[in-house]
């Protein structure tokens, strides 16, 4: 794809049933590459933190998916600079998630999280408890792309 890594290097992500690469590009993409264990979907994608819009009021946006993994999805948020994801659930259940690495500054310099889920296809919002400082909130990323 051409989409060879920063400096920054390529950070690994294992949750049930798949195993992804994300790293920045020389091109100032933020890639993701993806597969199930199962072998049965394996995919790429690149896409510039500009391009992650929020929904509504939300501070944290998707910049991967909701996307098909194995019989289930999985989405790639970006959180708001200076705030950290806690929690995540969808329809009032706790969801698998990982921090995978703070993005550098020419990127953007926020927090990517890897997060799947059971079902597909998905409506509704992911459910999120942030942190800043001291200070906890509620935030909403819309599934309706």
């Amino acid at each position: 794809m051409g989409e060879i890594p920063t400096s920054a290097g390529i950070s690994r992500i294992d949750l049930p049933g798949v195993t992804a690469f994300l790293w920045e590009s020389l091109q100032g993409h933020v890639c993701l590459w993806e597969s199930a264990l199962s072998g049965g979907m394996q995919t790429i994608k690149c896409s510039t933190t500009d391009a992650a819009r929020p929904k509504n009021d939300s501070k944290v946006v998707a910049l991967h998916g909701p996307g098909a993994l194995n019989a289930g999805a999985r989405v790639v948020l970006l959180g708001d600079t200076g705030e950290k994801v806690v929690s995540a659930a969808y329809k009032s259940r706790e969801l698998n998630w990982e921090f995978v690495r703070t993005l550098s500054p020419a990127t953007s310099g926020r927090d990517v999280y890897y997060i799947t889920l059971d079902e597909f296809p998905l409506d509704g919002w992911l459910d999120l408890t942030v942190q800043a400082g001291d200070l906890r909130k509620a935030d909403r990323v819309s599934l309706a792309w």
